[in-house]
Parts: C-alpha cells; sequence; structure tokens
C-alpha cells in the first residue's frame, strides 16, 4: 500500500507541474504563491522584501497562478482531501487585491481552477456553485495512485489490513 500521507506533496506538486506545462506553457505562470497583506508595522522597519521573506511561511498559498491576457488563474491540485482544495479557491481569490506581489497584474478578473485526478457529480455541483472549474487531469503515474486511493476501502484492501493487525497482534508487535 502506497503510504499516501507522505506523498502527498510530491504527488501534488508534480501534478500541477505537469498540468501547467501541458495546458499553460505559452504563458507566465507561478507555483506555489503566496497570498495576503503584510504586516504594516514589520513592513515600516523592515521594508518590502524583507516582510515578504519574514512572513512567508505564516500567508495562505495556492498552487500556482497563471497569467491569462483578461485573468489571473488560481489553480489548486488535490488529489486527496479535494473538497478541502476547493474549499480553500474562493479564500484565495478574496486576497489577491491584497496580495502586494500581484499588485503590477491587475487589474484583472480572478479566475479559479481545481485540478483533479477524478470527480464526482457532487464535487461539480459544489465546483460549479462556488464559481470554481474543474478540471480533471490523470496521467498514467496519477492514475496508479488514485486507484489505490479509491481500492483502499475495498474488500480486499480491508481485509489484507485486517490479517496484518492479526499477525501483529498474534507476534505481539505494536
Amino acid at each position: 500500500m502506497v503510504d499516501m500521507a507522505r506523498q502527498n506533496q510530491q504527488v501534488e506538486v508534480r501534478m500541477v507541474s505537469e498540468y501547467l506545462l501541458q495546458n499553460y506553457a505559452q504563458y507566465e505562470y507561478t507555483m506555489a504563491v503566496p497570498l495576503g497583506s503584510l504586516p504594516v508595522e514589520l513592513l515600516a522597519t523592515q521594508g518590502q522584501a524583507k516582510t515578504m521573506g519574514i512572513m512567508r511561511p505564516y500567508r495562505p498559498e495556492v498552487d500556482a497562478m497563471v497569467v491569462l491576457p483578461r485573468f489571473l488563474l488560481l489553480v489548486e491540485a488535490k488529489v486527496w482531501n479535494i473538497i478541502n482544495g476547493l474549499s480553500k479557491l474562493p479564500m484565495y481569490k478574496s486576497l489577491v487585491p491584497i496580495t502586494p506581489e500581484l499588485q503590477g497584474y491587475m487589474p484583472r478578473e480572478i479566475l479559479m481552477q481545481l485540478v483533479v485526478g477524478w470527480t464526482n457529480p457532487n464535487l461539480e455541483r459544489m465546483a460549479r456553485d462556488a464559481g470554481v472549474e474543474v478540471r480533471v487531469f490523470c496521467p498514467a503515474w496519477l492514475k496508479e495512485i488514485v486507484d489505490k486511493m479509491h481500492n483502499y476501502w475495498g474488500p480486499e484492501a480491508r481485509a489484507e489490513r485486517e490479517q496484518k493487525i492479526a499477525m501483529r497482534e498474534y507476534f505481539g508487535v505494536s
């Protein structure tokens, strides 16, 4: 079984990177874009460049931003916790107008895209109502991970986990 919790970052970073190359290579784009304002007190004492560095770990971060001729496109890629990604996008959108690094791209309308390895009607409905476009991107390497994730609660995988637990108990291993 793939340790999905430990792979999460690498998988989603690779996913968004390949997605951008395949779909937006002709446009300017940036990955891991910090969003939101900077503390005025810190700006006054440290200046903008240093404040951005200090505050980087504390600011929300969208997976990618694509600069289109009339739009800024916020992209969030999710393999796990897809609803979490969907719910973040409107919040991220609200921060774009107050993000100092993005002021040079304004005024532009802000679009939102959730990139997933699979979808379903409920996700599509929630996304539509939130103003988010869902895009399925599932190359072969990702399909294997998505399939394992979907099979995790299937009867074979459950039986395998139960067997491992039983064997651990039998041998006294925690």
